[in-house]
C-alpha cells in the first residue's frame, strides 16, 4: 500500500475512533463478557493495528511490537478519555479486546508479509 496514503488512513481512523469515543452514551454498563461490542473493539482495532504496521513496516526494525506498544497505549487513553464523556465509562475489558484485535492483526500481517517474501 502506498506509504503516505496509509498514513492519511491511520490519521483519519484514528480521527474517527475518537470522534465515535465522544458519543454520549448511555448510564447503564454492559456487563457481559462477550458481547457485541467486546466483537465490535476486535474489529476495530484489528483494522487500527492492520494500518498503524503498515504506517511503521519501514521506519523501524519491530514494526509489530512497536504497532502493539502504541495500539494498546491508545486504546488504555481512549478508555479514560470515555470516562470524561457524559454517559460514558472506561472498561478494562473494551482494552482486551483492543489488545486481542492488535494481536490478531499483527499475526496476519506477519504471516503474510512471511508467505509472500517465500
Amino acid at each position: 500500500m502506498n506509504t503516505k496514503l496509509t498514513n492519511i488512513l491511520f490519521v483519519i481512523y484514528i480521527l474517527l475512533i475518537t470522534i465515535v469515543s465522544s458519543i454520549h452514551g448511555n448510564n447503564i454498563p454492559e456487563l457481559e463478557l462477550f458481547s457485541l461490542d467486546k466483537v465490535l473493539h476486535i474489529l476495530e482495532y484489528s483494522l487500527l493495528g492492520y494500518l498503524l504496521i503498515n504506517v511503521l513496516i519501514d521506519k523501524t526494525k519491530y514494526p509489530g511490537l512497536l504497532t502493539f506498544f502504541l495500539g494498546s497505549l491508545f486504546g488504555v487513553i481512549d478508555e479514560i478519555y470515555q470516562s470524561t464523556v457524559f454517559g460514558r465509562f472506561p472498561s478494562s475489558f473494551d482494552v482486551i479486546a483492543d489488545v486481542i484485535g492488535l494481536t490478531l492483526s499483527i499475526i496476519l500481517v506477519q504471516k503474510t508479509s512471511d508467505i509472500i517474501s517465500r
